[in-house]
């Protein structure tokens, strides 16, 4: 894969780069647990390269996902656009690989914006105001009015997702949309 890119990118520095993080790939994917993931943290200039380099080492069919890491402000260049993001590449070794749910809190400003008052002076941060409806139109159940609220007025249609009846401790299988809505509100899961 390198002599490869060499032929395309000729000697330069990003193929010196691209040289010292192959050997340095070579040897984390060695050492790596069979369970075990990697997280490549790089900017834009050389992410589609390493991306190469990694699916020849750890094969194609590992490579998770393209995680864009937001900045939070630019810096506008005069004739292209200011860069606002670096790209961290998730590969694992294998398919047995273990996942642990990264969790964080989110900031005040997200949680006054998107999520309920618990009436105690706080916010209840394990369900946003907004998660039980989806994009777009239904002409089912799932794009009825429900206890005055038109999901289908807004361009969306109810769409329960399956966190919240893991947290409900409920097998919805079998309700009606109705029902289903019922229940959560008879939980404290929707406000009206």
């Amino acid at each position: 894969m390198l002599r490869a890119m060499r032929s395309f990118l000729k000697e330069n520095d990003m193929m010196a780069y691209l040289t010292t993080m192959a050997v340095r790939l070579l040897e984390l994917h060695r050492v790596l647990t069979p369970t075990g993931s990697l997280y490549l943290h790089c900017d834009p200039t050389a992410s589609h390269y390493l991306k190469i380099l990694l699916d020849a080492v750890f094969g194609k069919e590992n490579f998770s996902s393209e995680i864009v890491w937001r900045r939070t402000g630019s810096h506008n260049k005069a004739k292209r656009w200011g860069p606002i993001h670096d790209v961290i590449l998730f590969y694992t070794k294998s398919d047995k690989f273990q996942w642990n749910h990264p969790r964080r809190p989110y900031m005040l400003g997200h949680v006054k914006e998107n999520f309920v008052e618990d009436g105690k002076g706080g916010y209840r941060t394990d369900y946003y105001g907004n998660v039980l409806t989806g994009s777009g139109t239904r002409n089912g159940e799932s794009g009825q009015v429900w206890k005055g609220f038109d999901p289908t007025a807004k361009g969306r249609h109810w769409a329960i997702p399956g966190a919240i009846w893991e947290q409900v401790g409920v097998d919805p299988k079998g309700l009606t949309q109705y029902q289903r809505l019922d229940l959560l509100h008879e939980r404290d899961f929707v406000k009206i």
